[in-house]
């Protein structure tokens, strides 16, 4: 009995569904156009009752549809006006897609072709048209003669000018480059840690950014002062190497606590607060103040 109740309910709300179509009542359109030269179209529709109709932005293949107006004209009609330009040639197909909506929803979509064919379009040919352009001056062979001396002229120029400068000044990649810092090698990471302090990174809250470069400036203050190539290094592999040199004992607590703390905001994601900070950056200018390399023999004899 289930059953049979089951498919009376299916097939009654297949009946519905199959119902709610949409029709040509009256069709208004050329047979032929010309290519994109706009032609009128107006098509009766007739629908399901108690449903209305809805053009989808989805412009049909082959034609464009300048101007559109969709006006109900009565229970179950309504009439569609478009303006279309077509963009293909030969014979073709207009397609309209409709949807049928109860509400807001859309119940079902049906797609309307009508057949078209597209010819070219005829192209005005006049024997009276004269040409009204200013004539063309061909260029002669002394012309590009000329330009091309001038160019030659000017690489030379160029070239003897270059050669000059650099017999004064030195190469241009000496004179124009990035300039050597030659200021001593603490100095330039003190500066570093301060300019750092400026960059407004730890306000902006880039902790991780602000502790990768705390830990380059003191990878290059090591490489500076002791030759000590640890761009590479882990912080183990770093310490290692940091116990070779004797000058390097007594700060090597702060050395190991200071890669501990930074270890643990690059990698482990841990937000310090502003009194380990100031710890850290206390412990990077410990490291480079007591290691400051002596001065040339020159300026101890003095």
């Amino acid at each position: 009995m289930k059953k049979i109740i089951l498919c009376g309910l299916f097939l009654f709300t297949g009946g519905l569904v199959t119902s709610q179509t949409v029709s040509v009542a009256e069709q208004h359109l050329p047979q032929t156009a010309s290519f994109a030269k706009p032609f009128q179209a107006r098509l009766v529709l007739s629908h399901t009752p108690g449903y209305t109709l809805q053009l989808p932005e989805q412009p049909p293949q082959d034609f464009e549809i300048t101007e559109q107006k969709l006006t109900p004209s009565s229970e179950g009609t309504a009439q569609l006006e478009l303006t279309v330009m077509p963009f293909t040639l030969q014979a073709s197909t207009f397609t309209v897609t409709l949807d049928l909506l109860q509400g807001a929803t859309v119940v079902s979509s049906t797609t309307l072709e009508f057949p078209i064919t597209v010819n070219p379009v005829q192209l005005f040919k006049d024997k009276e048209l004269r040409e009204i352009r200013n004539p063309k001056v061909p260029v002669s062979w002394l012309t590009w003669l000329l330009i091309l001396l001038a160019l030659l002229i000017l690489f030379a120029v160029l070239f003897w000018w270059r050669k000059r400068l650099e017999k004064e000044d030195g190469p241009s990649w000496q004179r124009f480059g990035p300039q050597k810092d030659t200021r001593p090698c603490h100095v330039i990471a003190l500066s570093q840690i301060d300019a750092l302090l400026d960059s407004g990174l730890w306000e902006q809250k880039q902790y991780k950014i602000f502790y990768i470069t705390l830990s380059d400036i003191l990878r290059e203050y090591l490489q500076r002062r002791f030759n000590m190539d640890v761009s590479a290094d882990t912080s183990a592999e770093l310490l290692r190497h940091a116990k070779k040199e004797t000058v390097m004992t007594p700060v090597l607590p702060d050395l190991k606590e200071f890669l501990s703390s930074g270890d643990l905001v690059k990698f482990a994601k841990v937000i310090p607060s502003e009194t380990v900070r100031n710890r850290d950056i206390t412990f990077l200018r410990r490291i480079i103040e007591q290691t400051v390399p002596p001065p040339p023999p020159s300026e101890s004899a003095q």
